[in-house]
């Protein structure tokens, strides 16, 4: 692990000349060249604040590489044909179809890891630096420690997600007597550490900063609350894969002790009716955060309308398609969420800013930005998500920008694009009763280098507790299409019928929602050897929202990986040889399999949406089993490791390993 240890003994210079990216005006703070060498360095309450948005900023940085981890491989995109940068193109289309190398530096993992470093640094002298610094309060560190306890935890719960098993370690690497080879731990025993850690620090974090953009920008209560719900949606369904009812946490503890915690379940459904319960407290904490902010701004806090829907907790933005039969309806949410940034609605916002020297280059790279942009939508894709009510002539306004085809500089474009991050004007064609979406022009003016990236705002998290609901089996039908439908008619337009009186919402899935519920996914004839399992319609439903309503926003992948390992089948499938104990059989406790089953149901149900129904025959054998959704470690790692870390068994090899 040379390599992860080379970039912490390069993050303590960095760490050391910390950049905040998410607090007040001064966002660079170089400290005298006297003060570089680690133990003269930590003396007051500003040394710490300094290396402390220091991490946030260091996370900035990764951004582009969690995006290609957690949505690039996903059946939302296609490639594209750009005039520029044929490198980078040609890569991401290997990435697509299936053919991802551990030579290539999207899956070198060491900015990560210097995040996490930096978190650590500061929950290791965060203590001495409460005796030092009498200016710094036992209240303030509490709120810091949350901080970097949650922002440590999000990035190992990337890691995870993107690659399985990987290095765990709460260490502090400061110089080159600290450095050693850390080997792969675990996926659920990290997961496990990670949750404890979150929940040890639940609620001790801020509500809210004065400043909003430090709200949205930085680590809060609701952010931790909305990370645990996403963390144990992904644990029920690794244990639902595995066929694991009741189990005991491990947890890896800060002074490198390990843990045996018994966990708490509601039968086979705990995981999911815990997370439903965190992703309510997360929508409760982020409606006082807003109720708080509105007051404190007062008349001039904001200009859109937010509606509920009658669901609690819940804070959306309206959009006012007025007019929409003779002109262009404006996208309040669209605009207040991508474009303006930091909305209402957003819960965490990686900040990028002008001032700063940062920019968002993820967005520039793979969405509607130019000649270079790399990726197309999956048509395909978004017509099996979008549910919608074509004699009504109602239309799903989150296809306007996040699937159409579009102008730029008076030449159009082929295919059909994400636009969610520009500001596009909507072009229509035909008369009020059959208007249709031409397409959009984007003009360069218009395009905002400095976009934040959201990891978490309401829709998200309202859908993960749709999602958990769904996976509980316990009759939470009503208030699943209740979640959806909020989300999906907050975005429709009918040009019939301009006004939308939201009235007596609540319940409406006992009548005529927008939503169609999906049908169960189940397999065909020419899958049937591979025994596909039947995917809930409840669970598809959400799915297919997540998926429009999501669209370029990092998640997409890691929704296919975490269905395809709830949907995994212990009994049939072959043995993980990494995983279960040896001489375990199948059927037998402790046994678990390598998901092939899940994995061939990510191919065949939703991978056919971009890449056809004939390539996936090609993309089941390339993937073989659960490995193959993850991502290959980087061989520098593996090279560097001395045997400590172990390439993903699907991917073992590079073109530097021939």
């Amino acid at each position: 692990m040379k390599k992860i240890n080379y970039i912490y003994k390069s993050a303590c210079l960095f760490g050391l000349l910390a950049v905040g990216v998410a607090s007040c005006d001064d966002y660079l703070t170089i400290y005298p060249k006297d003060r570089v060498v680690e133990e003269n360095f930590w003396e007051d309450a500003n040394d710490l604040r300094g290396v402390q948005y220091g991490a946030y900023r260091q996370m900035a940085s990764t951004v582009g590489k969690m995006f290609i981890w957690g949505d690039l491989r996903s059946d939302s995109y296609t490639i594209n044909n750009p005039t520029t940068d044929q490198g980078t193109h040609n890569t991401y289309s290997n990435i697509l179809n299936g053919m991802p190398d551990s030579s290539m530096s999207q899956f070198d993992w060491g900015g990560v890891y210097t995040t996490i470093n930096l978190c650590n640094k500061v929950l290791k002298h965060g203590p001495e630096i409460l005796k030092k610094d009498k200016q710094f309060t036992t209240t303030e560190w509490i709120y810091m420690r949350a901080e970097m306890k949650a922002l440590r935890a999000l990035n190992y719960f990337y890691l995870i997600r993107a690659f399985k098993d990987v290095p765990y370690t709460t260490k502090v690497i400061s110089t080159d007597k600290e450095v050693e080879n850390f080997r792969l731990t675990n996926q659920l025993a990290i997961l496990d550490s990670i949750i404890l850690d979150c929940e040890s620090v639940a609620g001790q974090a801020r509500n809210r900063f004065a400043d909003n953009r430090d709200t949205k920008g930085m680590i809060t209560n609701a952010a931790i609350y909305s990370m645990l719900a996403d963390m144990y949606l992904w644990r029920g369904s690794l244990h639902q894969g595995r066929n694991i009812k009741n189990d005991t946490v491990v947890a890896h503890r800060e002074d490198g002790t390990i843990d045996s915690i018994p966990h708490t379940y509601e039968g086979e459904n705990g995981d999911y009716m815990i997370a439903a319960n965190w992703a309510q407290k997360a929508l409760d904490a982020h409606h006082q955060q807003v109720e708080d902010y509105l007051n404190s701004q007062g008349a001039f806090a904001t200009t859109n309308e937010i509606i509920n829907y009658g669901l609690s907790g819940v804070d959306l933005i309206k959009n006012d398609f007025k007019g929409a039969s003779s002109s262009t309806p404006y996208l309040e949410a669209q605009n207040a969420i991508f474009n303006n940034g930091n909305s209402i609605e957003t819960i965490l916002e990686i900040q990028y800013s002008k001032s700063d020297g940062t920019s968002n280059s993820i967005v520039h790279s793979l969405f509607g930005y130019n000649d270079g942009t790399h990726l197309k939508v999956a048509e395909d894709a978004m017509k099996n998500a979008h549910c919608s009510d074509e004699n009504n002539q109602k239309y799903d306004s989150r296809l306007w920008i996040g699937c159409q085809t579009y102008i730029n500089d008076t030449q159009a474009k082929s295919g059909y694009f994400c636009l969610k991050y520009q500001k596009p004007s909507i072009i229509f064609e035909g008369s009020s009763g059959s208007r249709k979406i031409k397409y959009a022009l984007i003009t360069r003016s218009l395009i905002n280098d400095y976009n934040g990236w959201i990891i978490y705002r309401t829709t998200d998290v309202m859908l993960m507790k749709a999602e958990a609901l769904a996976c509980a089996k316990l009759g939470y039908d009503n208030d699943v299409l209740n979640l959806v439908n909020a989300i999906n008619r907050r975005s429709y337009c009918d040009f019939n019928n301009e006004t939308k009186p939201e009235e007596n919402f609540t319940n409406r899935s006992k009548t005529t929602g927008n939503i169609k519920t999906s049908s169960d996914i189940t397999p065909n004839s020419k899958n049937s050897k591979i025994s596909l399992p039947t995917i809930p319609k409840l669970v598809a439903t959400v799915m297919n929202e997540r998926q429009i309503e999501l669209l370029g926003e990092g998640k997409r992948w890691f929704d296919l990986v975490r269905m395809a390992e709830r949907y995994s089948n212990n009994d049939k499938d072959p043995v993980d040889e990494r995983e279960s104990p040896a001489g375990v059989a199948k059927g037998e406790p402790g046994y678990v399999g390598n998901g092939q089953t899940g994995m061939a149901a990510v191919v065949y149900y939703f991978m056919k949406n971009s890449v056809g129904e004939q390539s996936c025959g090609t993309l089941y054998n390339r993937f073989k089993n659960r490995w193959g959704l993850y991502c290959p470690i980087y061989y520098e790692e593996v090279k560097a490791s001395n045997g400590e870390i172990l390439q993903n068994p699907v991917w073992n090899k590079s073109r530097y390993e021939q």
